[in-house]
């Protein structure tokens, strides 16, 4: 097959067995790779409610057809667990090299089952795979794993690892990518599950070429699309996502302060433009990635004083930022390299912060009880704060390390007004209510709060325009099927959008045919994307999920923006049920939420 090499390489921990299955063009096309691997193998592996943390879980890390340097953005990867956040199905992807020379292993996929006896990692050089003692490597930050594993291995290699916070079990831990550049996949604790595993990360060193059908005609085409691709991402090349930061204030929908408003007066201070001024060294990119979005800034005081160290994204600004009212971008620097180097994903630390912070505020618990006291706009410690989280040090780490629902559950009473989550996921920095497309898009999420499945567009240019919610379900099921097939070819979101463009099209048929020589059109990808989704359905209704559970957050749906440029925007409960039934309808799924048999016949699901 080209882009494929037919071999999916599975770790039992458990029993330290090592077993190779292949698959043939028939299962590829259905699946792409990717997501639609990592859910396939879940939904034949797990279909009952299971303990994230027990032998019966598994993680899947797969690569898809573009993987490996052809197509721009296709040094990413996925993987996928069921989360000890949300309890429910959840993905992640991920950029750096760790994907492309995962390729050239000669594996497709990697299935990691059972548990360990002692802390183990996972070694794949080309063809041999095998599991070695990580006693040496336990308890060690990131980069000190890396560079320990340099010392002790005499070959270039990749690395896919967690840190003490994995280890520790937080519920929200990343696996980091690490090497030419540190990347993680963040969302919903799949570090945790290889935490619970023993399971330090993998190891890869492979030199075995992947082919494509027609690499000349693929190269022009991509040639074709260059300038314009460049032309889209300049802003990108120039400030990286933090572009974002004084863009979306300007709009009135910036989550801050918990979510209680949504502009943050302070912006400025946090946002692309200034980081470019002040901290700014280098850009830094993915393997073979035009765009180069990465940047490297300088940290002048606190913990990584003096050093250089990646720049935090908007996500990252937003949640330990804005979420918080922190203007301070310097300890967002060291904040974010703590939580990267401790293996844990900003997004549910911030804003699981916030929302502990505004609990306090509202009396339902003490700063007295807290080792480090939490007040909106005051954070000398935050850095402290994360490490405590990271370690479940202290009763303000055991609890952060919980997650916000969880922390609701533990407080009882009015906790669960001012949470910011879906299905137990912390809702990323692109505004429930303010963002008429994502209001749909987060309660409809297979993972809970993503702005990864349903994609934000900053529309209409006049802030003021409330384009009300009349064409979100069929925005939501395109979105959701594009990003789908993205993430299964697997292709950088932002090279995927300004490249191929934000719904599923010809230009993206025909690269995909150069690389398989699959004559695959455009109703079909789609269908594939239909596929891939209800698939992931079909994993969380067998974990109790149903349309109960497609549900927004009290404050999105009783609290309009409460002042700004979008002020008195909100997404009542009951516009949220009309947008179900739309939703419903158009996925082939019943008024519960649950997938019908026809629809699974024509997906070819059963």
């Amino acid at each position: 097959m080209f882009g494929y090499h037919g071999r999916i390489v599975e770790v039992d921990l458990t029993h330290k067995n090592i077993n190779i299955k292949n698959f043939n063009e028939d299962f590829a096309r259905l699946y792409l790779g990717g997501n639609g691997f990592v859910a396939k193998i879940i939904y034949d592996t797990i279909k009952t409610t299971i303990d994230p943390f027990s032998e019966d879980n598994i993680v899947v890390f797969a690569t898809g057809p573009f993987t490996g340097g052809h197509v721009w953005g296709g040094s990413r990867g996925h993987c996928a667990s069921i989360s000890p956040l949300t309890n429910i199905f959840c993905d992640s992807n991920f950029g750096g090299n760790f994907a492309a020379m995962f390729k050239r292993t000669g594996f497709d996929a990697i299935v990691i089952k059972g548990k360990a006896d002692e802390p183990v990692y996972i070694n794949i050089d080309n063809d041999t795979v095998t599991i070695e003692h990580a006693k040496e490597l336990w308890g060690k930050t990131i980069s000190e794993t890396q560079s320990l594993l340099m010392q002790q291995l005499n070959k270039r290699f990749e690395a896919a690892l967690i840190g003490p916070a994995g280890e520790n079990l937080i519920r929200y831990a990343s696996i980091m990518c690490t090497g030419t550049r540190i990347s993680a996949a963040g969302r919903g604790g799949i570090g945790a599950v290889l935490g619970s595993k023993l399971c330090k990360g993998i190891i890869v060193s492979g030199d075995k070429k992947v082919e494509v059908n027609n690499p000349e005609a693929l190269k022009q085409s991509l040639n074709n699309l260059l300038p314009s691709l460049k032309d889209r991402a300049k802003p990108l090349t120039e400030l990286g996502t933090p572009v974002l930061v004084q863009l979306i204030n300007n709009k009135g929908k910036l989550c801050t302060r918990n979510n209680a408003k949504e502009q943050f007066e302070k912006a400025y201070s946090i946002s692309g433009e200034y980081i470019k001024e002040h901290h700014k060294k280098k850009n830094i990119a993915c393997h073979g990635c035009p765009i180069a979005c990465g940047k490297l800034v300088d940290v002048p005081y606190g913990m990584y004083a003096g050093k250089l160290v990646k720049m935090p994204e908007y996500e990252t600004i937003y949640a330990i930022g804005s979420m918080l009212e922190n203007s301070d971008v310097v300890s967002i620097y060291n904040t974010n390299t703590v939580c990267d180097e401790m293996g844990m994903d900003t997004i549910s630390f911030g804003v699981t912060l916030s929302f502990l912070t505004e609990c306090v505020e509202k009396g339902l618990l003490k700063n007295s009880d807290l080792e480090i006291p939490l007040h909106f706009g005051k954070w000398n410690h935050l850095s402290e704060i994360a490490e405590h989280t990271a370690l479940q040090k202290g009763l303000i780490g055991k609890l952060l390390a919980m997650g916000s629902k969880r922390i609701a559950d533990y407080i009882g009473t009015d906790a669960y007004k001012y949470l910011y989550e879906v299905k137990g996921l912390e809702i990323a920095g692109h505004s429930a209510r303010g963002l008429r497309q994502m209001s749909l898009g987060y309660a409809t999420a297979t993972r809970g709060g993503s702005h990864h499945d349903t994609r934000p567009t900053y529309y209409p240019n006049d802030p003021e325009v409330d384009p009300g919610f009349t064409h979100q379900p069929e925005y939501s099921f395109n979105s959701q099927n594009n990003t789908a097939v993205g993430d299964s070819l697997v292709m950088c979101r932002f090279i995927h959008e300004r490249s191929f463009g934000t719904q599923i099209n010809e230009t993206l048929a025909e690269a995909l045919l150069y690389v398989t020589g699959w004559d695959i059109t455009k109703q079909e990808l789609i269908e594939i994307g239909e596929r891939i989704y209800t698939l992931e359905r079909l994993i969380n209704v067998s974990l109790g999920i149903d349309r109960k559970s497609d549900i927004l957050p009290y404050r999105v749906m009783n609290e309009p923006i409460p002042d700004g440029p979008s002020k008195g925007w909100v997404c009542t409960y009951d516009d949220l049920q009309k947008m179900l039934d739309e939703y419903y309808k158009l996925r082939g799924w019943d008024e519960n939420g649950i997938p019908i048999k026809q629809t699974l016949q024509r997906l070819k699901l059963i």
